[in-house]
């Protein structure tokens, strides 16, 4: 064989070797702590890093479990409530002026309802929150 063709089948048969990256536990839980802030993409954090988002994904699952040995992040903590009907020696106050508001703070907004709201739709508003 001619020196040209050695050459030639050596650059086409030996593809150069990856090498395995290896993350810290900082930078895993860095990476992550940047996925959870609000307004984040996910893939778009494993783009800027150059790593799988499948990878990003489990660390993110891992993480808030406490599998980093941090305690999770508290997240939206409800409370329980209890709705109650309103009996004859308990009436309601009865106020013309002024429109009952219901404001509700969630973790990526505020939920307001305004004027009259049917019992119904807050009994289930109230059930889905308890839940």
């Amino acid at each position: 064989m001619s020196k040209a063709s050695e050459e030639g089948r050596s650059a086409l048969s030996a593809p150069a070797k990856r090498v395995r990256r290896r993350h810290s536990r900082a930078q895993k839980v860095a990476m992550v702590r940047e996925c959870l802030e609000p307004g984040t993409s996910l893939a778009g954090v494993a783009l800027a890093h150059r790593i799988n988002a499948n990878m990003l994904r489990k660390w993110v699952v891992t993480y808030q479990k406490g599998g980093y040995g941090q305690p999770p992040e508290p997240g939206t903590a409800l409370l329980p409530v209890v709705v109650k009907t309103p009996t004859a020696s308990c009436p309601l106050p009865k106020t013309t002026t002024a429109k009952p508001a219901i404001e509700i703070e969630l973790a990526r907004g505020v939920v307001r309802f305004a004027g009259t709201i049917d019992a119904t739709v807050l009994r289930l508003l109230v059930e889905a929150l308890s839940t």
